[in-house]
């Protein structure tokens, strides 16, 4: 789905009737699911009905990135049993000249991870948002006046907690000596910790060994449980 006007079934209200007549009498986890989809395709319908304005003065702008977090909150608000989002924001690939080309996507990023906190509000007391990328970027600048590509990197929780504005690290420095390979920032946290902790606070049921298969997840800090 692009957008939640996506979100339908073909065949119109006469269809939906008919599937909710099929399935209303029916027990067990089908009946329990149908219940829930049609639910979810009510409060999706209410949402259409709506001209939809974020809450709390939140201005996320026009890109696709800010257009997505937008999304999502509306999502999350309209409590249809969202429990996990993705959103890509792309172009970080930056091999050559990759002053002008970081800076707008940082801009982007602040800007629209911003909005999205302010409309949720007190609604991020139960939401955490992970930003990570899928590879860090070498230290030092090559030829092209931008990076290759690297190991370590940085990754950012935001929550609504009070617990943030704290750096979780072991940082080793960008001494020579202190970088590995031909120049890279030493993995130093593996970052299934990272997201293992804001599991445990949203899922603390969950089979740690099943959802990462092969790794033991180690707290971190205080992030685990206050992610």
């Amino acid at each position: 789905m692009q957008s939640l006007n996506d979100f339908s079934f073909s065949g119109g209200d006469s269809f939906v009737q008919s599937l909710e007549q099929l399935y209303g009498g029916q027990t067990g986890v089908y009946g329990a699911r149908a219940r829930d989809t049609f639910d979810a395709l009510g409060r999706i319908r209410e949402l259409h009905a709506k001209d939809y304005s974020p809450a709390n003065g939140a201005d996320y702008g026009g890109n696709r990135f800010a257009r997505e977090l937008r999304l999502s909150a509306q999502l999350i608000k309209a409590r249809v049993g969202v429990e996990a989002i993705t959103v890509d924001l792309d172009g970080w690939d930056s091999h050559l000249s990759q002053g002008p080309l970081i800076s707008p996507l940082m801009r982007r990023l602040a800007s629209g991870l911003t909005a999205f906190r302010r409309e949720l509000g007190s609604a991020m007391r139960q939401t955490t948002v992970v930003v990570m990328s899928e590879f860090g970027r070498r230290v030092s600048e090559n030829s092209a006046l931008g990076t290759d590509h690297g190991r370590g990197g940085a990754m950012f929780v935001l929550g609504g907690d009070g617990a943030e504005g704290r750096v979780i690290a072991d940082w080793p420095g960008l001494k020579r000596d202190a970088l590995v390979g031909p120049g890279d920032l030493p993995v130093t946290t593996d970052f299934r910790d990272v997201v293992a902790s804001v599991l445990r606070r949203h899922a603390p049921d969950a089979d740690m060994a099943k959802v990462f298969p092969g790794h033991t997840p180690k707290p971190l800090g205080q992030a685990d449980g206050n992610a």
